[in-house]
Order: C-alpha cells, then sequence, then structure tokens
C-alpha cells in the first residue's frame, strides 16, 4: 500500500496526531504561490510575514481536533513533511500501535507544558518549517 493513502499506516498516524499542525512543533508552514488561492479558495487563511513571504500561520485552522480536513488538497511542504516518528514507522523501527503511544504521550506532555526537549527528539525530524 502507498505510504501517503488515507488507509495507509503513515497517513492513520499523522491524521491522528496533527503536532506538526497544531503550533507545537512550528510556527508557520511555507507556502508556494499556486498554493495561496487554493487555500483561500477552501477558506483556509494565510499570513503575509514582514519580508512578505506568504505563509500558513500554526495553528492551521484545517486541522479540526487532531485530523487536517484538506489532507488531500494540503500544501506541498505539509505533504512533504515526515518528522522522525513518520519515519520510524515507515522503516519499521516501530510499530503502529508504538507510534501512536507516542503521539498520546506527546499530547499528555504538550497538555502539561512539559513537551520541548521530546517533541523535538521524536518529530521534528527532516525537512523542518523553519
Amino acid at each position: 500500500m502507498d505510504p501517503g493513502t488515507p488507509e495507509s499506516p503513515l497517513s492513520l498516524l499523522c491524521r491522528g496526531c496533527g503536532l506538526c499542525c497544531d503550533g507545537s512543533l512550528f510556527s508557520h508552514v511555507g507556502l508556494e504561490p499556486e498554493e495561496i488561492d487554493q487555500l483561500h479558495a477552501l477558506g483556509i487563511p494565510t499570513q503575509t510575514r514582514p519580508s512578505g513571504t506568504e505563509v500558513l500561520p500554526q495553528r492551521c485552522s484545517a486541522l479540526k481536533g487532531r485530523d487536517c480536513q484538506i489532507y488531500a488538497n494540503r500544501p506541498s511542504s505539509c505533504a512533504e513533511y515526515q518528522c522522525l516518528l513518520a519515519t520510524a514507522l515507515l522503516e519499521d523501527e516501530v510499530t503502529l500501535e508504538e507510534a501512536q503511544a507516542t503521539v498520546k504521550k506527546a499530547q499528555r506532555l504538550i497538555a502539561g507544558g512539559h513537551a520541548r526537549r521530546f517533541l523535538r527528539q521524536r518529530f521534528r525530524g527532516r525537512k523542518g518549517f523553519d
């Protein structure tokens, strides 16, 4: 099964996590020029940085609970991002259940205000947004 399909373990993990979209890891997502109008058409606001660059601010308004409401049409930076936990899942270093347990732990730590180091070690990963 393609790792990007909605039924794949990676998709299940990502769509139950949302940490890269809720502001826990990143302040914004870079956008390609053609993605700005597409996001606006979907009702998703963007933000102009002082440099003039248009970005998708985080917490993303497309995130409902932990699920991206525009997953099939998300910006390329979102689609390309892969955290360390996702990489471990794809490389069979962890099972989906183990990865989901790690996400739940991160969510508990965030709620308690104790998550910074845990997030950087397990989620920040490759191709950071900032």
